[in-house]
């Protein structure tokens, strides 16, 4: 078992509260975690009653606490900007790529390597895979039996109506 971590909060209860009421509700918790040990909790199990955090959590949040403070306390790393980076050029030549019946894809590891060839853009699977589905409505199919190079005068003739009909 590890040592308990015991910090020492350096901002006054007044200055807690005005950030307290400042901030985001997702935040909201690690200030009311300083205000408590400000006003003498400082057991974890306690902390985690009273802020509905578990004890891992507080730990973790009073580690950053005392490597960086109350600003590394309160970055807020979720999320970010999920724009796709392509040039308008890139997404035309995406959407000919996928509408290509002769040289289609039949993958999102081969749109991958595609990718990488093509565009020279280095992406995760999972983000290409994402990207294509919510922007293309791509889906992993598995067609039907027929060659791509058919005789389409062939077909004509065979779908010709019979004499007398």
């Amino acid at each position: 078992m590890s040592a308990p971590i015991n910090i020492a909060v350096s901002e006054s209860l007044d200055e807690l509260k005005s950030v307290l009421a400042k901030t985001t509700d997702y935040l909201k918790p690690r200030v009311r975690m300083l205000l408590l040990i400000a006003r003498g909790i400082a057991i974890s199990a306690e902390l985690a009653a009273k802020t509905g955090l578990s004890i891992p959590t507080i730990l973790s949040y009073k580690k950053k606490y005392a490597d960086g403070g109350l600003p590394a306390l309160l970055q807020d790393k979720r999320g970010g900007d999920k724009r796709s980076g392509l040039s308008d050029d890139q997404k035309a030549q995406i959407k000919a790529k996928l509408s290509d019946p002769k040289n289609g894809l039949r993958s999102y590891g081969e749109m991958k390597a595609w990718y990488k060839t093509e565009l020279g853009i280095d992406k995760e699977y999972h983000a290409i895979n994402k990207y294509l589905k919510r922007n293309f409505g791509t889906k992993l199919k598995v067609g039907r039996k027929s060659h791509v190079k058919k005789d389409e005068a062939a077909i004509a003739v065979f779908k010709k109506p019979a004499r007398g009909c």
